[in-house]
């Protein structure tokens, strides 16, 4: 069966509630196989790229036409070129998805964006969402539509207008592409460094104006929880998931932006992975190339002084046996993001999740009625998605609030990490590597105040 570009989903989720804890229902039967995986080829491995920007609305060495994009109410809408930008393939028939980063900066109004197929229906994803003045960047795993182009949909609560960055880091094959890639190993999440600590790096001193650190990742140990070689140290490993959070509260912090890149900078880095405001906590998803050199990757700070924590999500393995593992780690994305979890809605209780209390969820019935040209593709180890905090509400009237958001695998323990961090009256997203744990079930986790979120499907990584 080859991997091709279109993957229908039908999800049916129910739930039921007992005490603190929120299960989804979902036992379905047993999903038919995903059928002969002979010739599965290169489909759905990632080929890592050098982090490049291939769109810019303020750079007119990018594009031909500089100018913000306009934004109204109800939407407005630009059609991105995409295939053949940065290293990416421009024959269509190889190029399963693409991995961005998509930064809006400097909006005038409050709003999101959304990103899908050109040609397709926007559907009700977001990406990124912003409030006036805001810089704020977000990873997506995209599919490409109509002349390999990506439609971006700005909409925000007045007409106004906004400049919008996208960044490149990789992309996903299909298995009539010549050449194999790597596939993801979904692990933790899991703390691998944070410059707070000095247990951590030995110095526990935060990075400075224009200053780079180098943080090991094959045979990284992770610290919290206890985990010997979370990523193998092997010449396979060819690239790295992170969950990057930037802790810009040092005294006298200025605004900042951090790049994660697979070797030392040279010159000016033209790339970023999150923007940090004055006082701000914030987390982003990377997927980072490493290379032979010495096995690492850099964190670059561009101003002041700045600690970042790094939990480690999932690595890419190359060179697979087919054989033994002909299905593991190989990534599928839906034709289009998929809301698989709203808590803000009826069907999922319409209940905010309290301070210090984790929900469960069950997705048996989310894996069993995925498919690929009408079969089930079966057994699935994590998902890939948007993951947004939204409405906190203080638990007493007169005490403001902020807190850290955690998903992880069910039958693990919940690790000190988080997917993002949210204060009062802002929507948080962050796209996240969700590791499906016991009975296909994830937890979710809140530390304070009360929360809704949502959780907008855009992939799946297959299991054996």
């Amino acid at each position: 069966m080859l991997i091709g570009r279109m993957l229908n989903i039908r999800v049916f989720l129910r739930f039921g509630v007992a005490a603190a804890i929120i299960c989804a229902s979902s036992i379905v039967g047993v999903a038919p196989g995903v059928g002969a995986l002979a010739g599965l080829g290169a489909g759905g491995e990632f080929h890592p790229l050098t982090p490049a920007r291939i769109f810019d609305t303020r750079d007119p060495l990018i594009n031909a036409v500089v100018a913000p994009l306009l934004t109204t109410p109800t939407g407005s809408s630009l059609d991105v070129q995409i295939l053949g930008k940065g290293g990416i393939p421009d024959t269509a028939a190889d190029v399963l998805a693409v991995v961005l980063n998509i930064t809006v900066t400097v909006p005038t109004q409050s709003g999101y964006v959304q990103a899908y197929p050109a040609g397709a229906a926007a559907g009700i994803s977001s990406i990124v969402n912003f409030a006036p003045g805001q810089t704020v960047p977000n990873l997506t795993v995209a599919t490409l539509g109509a002349d390999g182009k990506l439609t971006l949909r700005l909409a925000t609560v007045a007409p106004g207008n906004a400049d919008v960055l996208i960044d490149v880091f990789g992309w996903f094959s299909t298995s009539s592409y010549a050449t194999n890639g790597a596939r993801l190993m979904p692990v933790g999440p899991a703390r691998i460094w944070d410059t707070r600590e000095a247990s951590f790096n030995g110095t526990g001193l935060a990075i400075g104006q224009a200053q780079t650190i180098r943080v090991p990742i094959r045979g990284a140990d992770s610290q919290t929880p206890a985990i010997t070689d979370i990523v193998p140290d092997s010449p396979n490993v060819v690239g790295v998931v992170l969950n990057v959070t930037g802790i810009n509260t040092e005294p006298n912090n200025v605004p900042t932006f951090v790049s994660v890149l697979p070797d030392d900078p040279v010159g000016q880095v033209t790339t970023s992975n999150l923007n940090l405001a004055q006082n701000q906590i914030k987390a982003n998803l990377v997927i980072v190339p490493v290379t032979n050199v010495d096995a690492a990757i850099r964190i670059y700070n561009n101003g002041g002084n700045a600690h970042v924590a790094v939990d480690v999500v999932g690595y890419m393995l190359a060179n697979q046996d087919d054989g033994l593992h002909p299905r593991l780690g190989r990534v599928i994305p839906l034709s289009s993001p998929f809301r698989a979890l709203d808590t803000r809605e009826t069907g999922f209780g319409n209940a905010q999740l309290g301070p210090g209390q984790a929900e469960a969820w069950g997705f048996n019935q989310f894996v069993g009625s995925v498919t690929l040209d009408g079969v089930s593709l079966g057994n699935q180890v994590a998902l890939l998605g948007n993951l947004t905090g939204t409405e906190l509400r203080r638990v007493f009237p007169s005490q403001p609030v902020s807190t850290f958001f955690t998903v992880y695998p069910a039958g693990a323990q919940r690790p000190f990490s988080s997917n993002i961090n949210v204060t009062e009256g802002v929507n948080v997203p962050n796209m996240s590597v969700v590791s499906l744990g016991i009975g296909n079930e994830i937890r979710a986790f809140n530390n304070a105040g009360y929360i809704h979120y949502l959780f907008d499907v855009s992939a799946v990584v297959l299991g054996d």
